[in-house]
């Protein structure tokens, strides 16, 4: 996935941290963990939790997971 730009950075489980990039595709965010930035996961936004979706898509961040 090609990285376009930095949205937030939220919390996860377990005290996870994530960086959130847009990605070359209109359906996915790129989400890379703070404490380790070869994890790398691509998740899609339909999978996400409306309040998290809602709250990346204004480009706010540390909302819950």
């Amino acid at each position: 996935m090609q990285v376009k730009q930095y949205v937030a950075e939220v919390n996860g489980a377990l005290g996870a941290r994530w960086r959130v990039f847009r990605t070359g595709s209109d359906r996915h965010y790129l989400f890379v963990c703070t404490a380790n930035c070869l994890i790398q996961m691509p998740v899609l936004k339909s999978r996400l939790n409306p309040e998290v979706r809602r709250a990346l898509a204004a480009g706010a961040g540390h909302a819950p997971r």
